[in-house]
């Protein structure tokens, strides 16, 4: 009886994969799906929040997210600042003065966002883990740097649920020299489209504490998005 229980409990520990395992078989996957495939895209609908001391900022952006050979891009239709219709064309100059106040990671925020392949391609994995995503059994592997992925339990042919990355990030363009940081974190989850893992959502929130005129205080910006009728080309 005993050893019966030993077996039935290690069963499951020997069938769990490596991390490297995991990953490689999802890179494989991809690539074969994607083979040929120049172009994705996928309608976007974002929110983007600036909450301070002294007020909440609100921006509604919705266009189209275009993914090529070359970084993502964002062609943004409609534009609204605080319920108010603008110009999409003064996007840009909003990422622009956000980035002058909260430095680099506002950038991170708002940039449009990439797709996975490179961002594991690139990881280094060091564990993995049986989990539960959303009511779902994973594997959760652990990347150096605060990473985490969520593949579902499959050891041929993995999907992948989920991303998170979390990190300090330096805030306002003199963050360094007045010792500024804040915490950022992205979490994004995915659907399966044409064999490839593509954006669904995403929400990165960065944290920042600040200091003007011997006061304290914290700031957060945070962007939230939907991804719709994925096109691969």
């Amino acid at each position: 009886m005993r050893l019966l229980l030993f077996l039935f409990l290690a069963a499951p520990l020997a069938a769990q994969p490596s991390a490297d395992a995991i990953v490689d078989a999802w890179l494989a996957d991809l690539r074969r799906a994607s083979a040929g495939d120049g172009r994705i895209e996928a309608d976007e609908a974002a929110v983007w929040t600036v909450d301070g001391p002294r007020r909440l900022l609100e921006v509604e952006a919705d266009g189209v997210l275009i993914w090529g050979d070359a970084r993502p891009e964002r062609e943004v239709d409609r534009l609204l600042v605080d319920g108010q219709r603008v110009d999409a064309r003064r996007a840009g100059a909003a990422v622009d003065r956000w980035q002058r106040a909260f430095g680099p990671a506002s950038r991170e925020v708002l940039r449009p966002q990439s797709l996975p392949g490179r961002l594991l391609a690139r990881g280094e994995p060091v564990e993995s883990a049986a989990d539960v995503y959303e009511g779902q059994r994973a594997w959760r592997v652990t990347f150096g740097r605060g990473g985490h992925a969520w593949f579902t339990r499959s050891a041929a042919s993995p999907r992948l649920l989920a991303v998170r990355l979390e990190g300090e990030r330096e805030g306002g363009r003199d963050g360094r020299q007045r010792g500024e940081s804040g915490r950022l974190v992205r979490e994004v989850r995915y659907v399966r489209v044409r064999g490839m893992d593509l954006p669904a959502s995403a929400e990165t929130r960065f944290t920042v504490r600040q200091r003007r005129r011997l006061r304290e205080y914290f700031v957060t910006l945070t962007a939230t998005a939907g991804y719709s009728r994925h096109v691969v080309r």
